[in-house]
């Protein structure tokens, strides 16, 4: 079905209130309505248009939306859930940093209504499914309903077959991808037939448990929702490690140790724990006599190794034992971020890699609401997923001057245009950081330490914390 037809569908009969151009050559669509009587907000990506990618626009229709669901009304009533419908292949290529930016955003306003009570569902239909960053909004959700058609993923099967120069059968990434593999890993609550009346049934009963549990629901601790999302990396990275054949990343380079001790000129003092593993090197210390954590990822060391599930359970166990031990005086979150993007490789895929930078943007925006004042420094190159989980819920953004960001990491962009037979290669200007007006640029990497000084300086002078503690 097209974006309308299936908001029409889903909703009780006569009550779609479209809010956005339900022309057909509309990417998205956004409108109101009521499920079983209950009122609700409804976002869909229409794979028909452009495959569904979300684009400067759409992520400003889609900000607003998430707003809507805390501020606004449907028909004189709050609305008790926010519907997210995705058939997408992730963000628009050919609008670069920019959209990148804008749909993180909007991943970054996800999180932070999973954290602040707000109810969630995503459904996941085919043919195209859900890829990309989108992928990693889609994993935020209470409630995953996946069509038994559908395929869910951080890299599409075609294009991991690419990337890995055919190493895997093709077969074998619309396997790792496929609704039945995340119903068996938990990733989707649910897997229905592509029918209308099947998804519409799951999203009654969701919206009956939501109006019956109204009085009775208490908001979780944002400690408790930062142990959480440990505990779920944590038994992603588990079984990864359990698969026969499963990859190890080597340890990165000692070098790397010093990174910090250099950007703050011998005012960082490590007090532990440190922990290594994968491209990730994080340590709990303290700085300018307050505690900070310092999370560096990368660089990376091989063809298709980026940001993956175990650096994902390193990231957020650290967030948790920062905030356990920070007591009311909160430590600052220092990210540096020089990583090509997520980790290209089947296992990865299969084992909910999407569920895993998830979880690791909702602790980063958890940190932030809890008021950790959180730098990220990007260097090289940063993209796709690895910006949105790890970038984007900043309160401030750095950038070494020549650093790109894009949709799609330079090797997966040109498998992607290669399957498309396009022309591989992007100009560069089109990828650098520099584009995105909210980042702060760092003419080198000498002048580093005094612009971190300085952004330290104002947020620990002015970040407090968004939600109250219960």
């Amino acid at each position: 079905m097209r974006a309308a037809r299936r908001a029409e569908a889903l909703l009780d009969a006569g009550t779609f209130l479209p809010l956005t151009d339900v022309t057909t050559a509309a990417p998205f669509l956004a409108g109101a309505g009521f499920i079983d009587g209950a009122p609700v907000l409804i976002a869909l990506t229409d794979g028909h248009v452009r495959g569904g990618t979300i684009g400067v626009r759409e992520s400003g229709i889609l900000a607003r939306i998430a707003e809507s669901t805390t501020t606004g009304q449907v028909r004189g009533q709050r609305p008790v859930a926010l519907v997210l419908g995705f058939d997408t292949g992730g963000v628009r290529v050919e609008e670069g940093p920019i959209a990148l930016a804008a749909a993180s955003a909007v991943g970054v306003a996800l999180a932070r209504l999973t954290l602040t009570g707000v109810h969630l569902a995503a459904v996941i239909s085919g043919p195209r499914g859900c890829f990309g960053a989108p992928a990693v909004m889609a994993a935020l959700p209470e409630r995953i309903i996946m069509t038994a058609d559908a395929h869910w993923g951080l890299t599409g099967p075609k294009l991991l077959g690419g990337l890995l120069d055919g190493v895997t059968p093709e077969l074998e990434g619309f396997a790792a991808t496929s609704a039945s593999t995340r119903a068996t890993n938990g990733d989707a609550h649910v897997v229905v037939p592509d029918d209308a009346d099947a998804v519409r049934a799951q999203l009654r009963g969701m919206i009956r448990d939501i109006v019956a549990d109204a009085a009775s629901t208490k908001l979780p601790r944002l400690e408790d929702r930062l142990a959480a999302s440990a505990a779920t990396t944590n038994s992603l990275q588990v079984r990864l490690h359990n698969a026969p054949g499963a990859p190890h990343h080597e340890v990165v380079e000692p070098r790397r140790r010093d990174l910090l001790r250099y950007s703050f000129r011998g005012q960082w003092k490590p007090t532990g724990p440190i922990r290594r593993e994968g491209l990730v090197h994080a340590a709990l210390g303290s700085l300018r006599d307050r505690p900070a954590l310092g999370l560096i990822v990368g660089p990376q060391q091989a063809r298709g190794s980026g940001v993956g599930i175990e650096e994902a359970a390193v990231i957020t166990d650290m967030l948790r034992i920062a905030a356990e031990r920070g007591g009311t005086e909160r430590a600052a979150i220092l990210t540096f971020l020089f990583c090509q993007g997520h980790a290209v490789d089947f296992a990865q895929e299969r084992f909910g890699l999407q569920r895993a930078l998830a979880e690791c943007l909702r602790a980063m925006v958890a940190a932030r609401l809890r008021g950790h004042p959180i730098i990220s420094i990007l260097g090289g190159g940063t993209y796709g997923a690895a910006y949105l989980a790890l970038a984007a819920p900043s309160h401030r953004i750095l950038a070494i001057r020549g650093t790109s960001v894009a949709p799609m990491a330079p090797q997966v962009l040109r498998a992607f245009q290669a399957l498309r037979g396009q022309k591989t290669g992007q100009e560069a200007s089109a990828q650098l950081a520099e584009l995105i007006p909210d980042i702060r640029m760092v003419e080198s990497v000498i002048r580093l330490p005094r612009v971190l000084g300085e952004e330290l300086t104002t947020l620990l002078a002015t970040v407090r914390p968004e939600v109250q503690a219960a």
